[in-house]
C-alpha cells in the first residue's frame, strides 16, 4: 500500500467522539498551579490511558511530585524522529463557570485548558493511538511529550531539552488555528536601579533625587535608545521592544528618595538574547552618565524565570517540517477556504524556544485560537481539534515514513 493509502486508511479509522471524549477527561482533571497535586494527577491519568494503548510510556520526574509524561512509538531506526510536545499545566479557573466540566455548543468544546492546551494534547494522543493501531512500522520514532509548567516559567521543557533527548523535528502543540509558526519572540525581564541621598525634603538640593534620576534614564531610552530597536526588524515578527511596567522609589513626600528601582520586559527577535540586550542597557547608562553628570545607576536580569532561559524561536520556514505541515494544512483545508499556506511568526512566547536546543527543526501548529486562552469563555471548535490530529498523523507518517524509503529518497520526490 502507498503512503497516501495508507495515510487515508490511518486516518478513516479516527472516530471523532473518543477524541472528544479524550479531551472531555483532561478538562476534568485540574492540572493549574493552585491544584492539589499540580500535574501530577494529569500526568498519571497519560500515563495509563498511553499505555492502555500498547503505546511504550513513562514518567519523568522534573520537581517533586511534577513529572513529564514521555511516550514513543519506536521506528525501525532508519528514518529522522519527530516529537509531538504539549503541556500539562492550564492557568487557574479565574471566573469560568463549571472550568472542569466539559461543555460541547454549536461545534465548540468550553472548559478550562480546552484551547491551552488540552485540546492539542488530546490530539496528539490520538495520532499515536491512531499509528500503534495501524501496526505500521515507520522508519523513525514518534515521540510524545507532555511537560509541566510552561504556565510559569517552563521547567518540564527545560529538563527535556536539557536531559541528553534529541529528536530530528518537533511540533509543539499551542494553538495557532493549525497554521505553521516558524518564529516567535523571547522575553527578559530586567530591573533598572538608581541611588541617591536623602535628606528632608525642604532643601532637596542638598540631597540627591534617585527618582530624577531614573526618569532622566527613562527620557534617554525614549530618545535614543526605542528608535534604534524600532530600526531594527524580523520579516514576520517586526522589531524588538521594550515596556517599562514599575517605578517604586521613595518613602514619603517630606523625604527626597534614596532608591529608585525600574522594572521593565524586553521583547528579543531571533539573533538577540538576553544577555545582548543587557549589554545594551548598560550601554545606555553610559551614555546617560555622559549627558547627566553625577547620574549613576545599574541594570540587572531579574530572575523571575529560574534561571530558565526565554530566548527566541525561529526555524527554516522552506525546512521539511514547515513543508510537510503546510502540506497537511492544505490537504485538511481542501474545498474549504483556507488562509494562505505559508509559515507564519507568533506574538506569544512557547516551549519552542527551549526544544530547539535539542531538535534540528522545531515549530509551533496548534489547535484553536490564541485569543480564547486563559479567558473565562475558554473553548477549541470541534474542527479544529480533528484537523490537528489527522494534521499530526499525516505530518508524522511523511516525516518518520516506511522503512523502505530514506531521507535522500524523499527529499528527492518533493
Amino acid at each position: 500500500m502507498g503512503q497516501a493509502r495508507l495515510t487515508e486508511a490511518i486516518l478513516a479509522a479516527a472516530e471523532p467522539e473518543e477524541t472528544e471524549a479524550l479531551l472531555a477527561r483532561l478538562i476534568a482533571i485540574e492540572s493549574h498551579g493552585e491544584a492539589p497535586g499540580l500535574e501530577s494527577t494529569a500526568a498519571a491519568f497519560l500515563l495509563g490511558w498511553l499505555s492502555e494503548h500498547g503505546i511504550e510510556c513513562r514518567l519523568e520526574e522534573v520537581l517533586p511530585n511534577r513529572p513529564n509524561v514521555i511516550a514513543r512509538i519506536p521506528g525501525a531506526g532508519s528514518g529522522p524522529s519527530l516529537l509531538l510536545n504539549g503541556h500539562l499545566d492550564t492557568v487557574p479557573p479565574y471566573g469560568m463557570p463549571e472550568p472542569f466540566t466539559a461543555v460541547k455548543r454549536e461545534g465548540r468544546i468550553y472548559g478550562r485548558g480546552s484551547v491551552d492546551m488540552k485540546g492539542a494534547l488530546a490530539a496528539m494522543m490520538m495520532a499515536l493511538a491512531l499509528i500503534k493501531r495501524s501496526g505500521i512500522l515507520l522508519a523513525g520514532d514518534v515521540v510524545f511529550a507532555a511537560t509541566v509548567g510552561e504556565e510559569t516559567y517552563s521547567p518540564g521543557a527545560h529538563h527535556l531539552a536539557g536531559s541528553g533527548f534529541t529528536a530530528d523535528y518537533a511540533i509543539v502543540g499551542e494553538p495557532t488555528g493549525l497554521r505553521v509558526g516558524i518564529a516567535h519572540k523571547g522575553v527578559a525581564w530586567y530591573e533598572a536601579e538608581f541611588t541617591g541621598l536623602s535628606v528632608h525634603g525642604s532643601v532637596p538640593e542638598q540631597g540627591v533625587n534617585a527618582v530624577y534620576r531614573a526618569s532622566r534614564w527613562i527620557c534617554h531610552l525614549q530618545d535614543h535608545y526605542l528608535p534604534k530597536l524600532k530600526a531594527r526588524s524580523h520579516p514576520l515578527l517586526g522589531s524588538p521592544t521594550l515596556n517599562i511596567g514599575t517605578i517604586e522609589g521613595g518613602t514619603r513626600p517630606v523625604i527626597v528618595p534614596n532608591r529608585c528601582a525600574v522594572g521593565f520586559e524586553r521583547r528579543l527577535i531571533p539573533g538577540e538574547t538576553a544577555e545582548t540586550a543587557l549589554d545594551e542597557l548598560r550601554e545606555t547608562l553610559t551614555e546617560a552618565r555622559l549627558a547627566y553628570p553625577g547620574f549613576d545607576g545599574e541594570v540587572r536580569i531579574m530572575d523571575n524565570f529560574h534561571g530558565v532561559p526565554h530566548g527566541p524561536l525561529q526555524t527554516l520556514g522552506n525546512g521539511l517540517l514547515a513543508r510537510e505541515l503546510l502540506a497537511a494544512y492544505e490537504a485538511e483545508m481542501a474545498g474549504g477556504v483556507p488562509a494562505a499556506a505559508e509559515p507564519i511568526g507568533l506574538q506569544f512566547w512557547t516551549d519552542g524556544a527551549l526544544l530547539q536546543r535539542c531538535c534540528r527543526e522545531t515549530v509551533v501548529c496548534g489547535p484553536g485560537r490564541i485569543e480564547q486562552a486563559h479567558s473565562d469563555e475558554e473553548y477549541i471548535e470541534t474542527d479544529q481539534l480533528h484537523a490537528a490530529c489527522r494534521m499530526y498523523v499525516r505530518t508524522a507518517l511523511a516525516l518518520c515514513g516506511e522503512p523502505s524509503a530514506s531521507q535522500e529518497e524523499k527529499e528527492a520526490r518533493r
